[in-house]
């Protein structure tokens, strides 16, 4: 046992992960994949909304960042975001950027209901 070594529950847990997501050889991978590219559509969509707002947008995968100019702008839109039904958080150097970290298992539907409710928070935030 050690800070860096982890715990057998972890490994349980990574374990049963592969074995369920990963049999198959790239289902996983594509659907990341599939995901990543529609919130990327829908920061671009974001983005050119709001162009006067919105520095940018970036990321890979399933992890992105949804930069403002106003370094409260992000906070205030994982606010209404929160009231909206829809929990982000904010992250870079002076809280500027809006996270999103959604489930590797999350469906194109679960996907577009965040992602708009993502732009309506950005929207009514300006």
């Amino acid at each position: 046992n050690g800070t860096f070594r982890g715990n057998n529950p972890a490994f349980v847990t990574a374990t049963a992960a592969l074995e369920t997501y990963w049999t198959d050889g790239s289902a996983m991978e594509k659907q990341t994949r599939a995901r990543g590219e529609q919130v990327e559509r829908a920061l671009i969509s974001i983005t050119e909304e709001n162009l006067a707002d919105v520095k940018e947008y970036r990321g890979r995968g399933l992890v992105w960042g949804l930069e403002f100019h106003a370094k409260d702008r992000a906070a205030r839109v994982a606010r209404r975001a929160f009231e909206l039904g829809l929990l982000i958080e904010t992250s870079g150097p002076q809280g500027e950027v809006v996270k999103l970290l959604p489930a590797l298992t999350v469906t194109p539907g679960e996907l577009d209901e965040g992602l708009s409710v993502l732009a309506r928070s950005v929207r009514e935030t300006a």
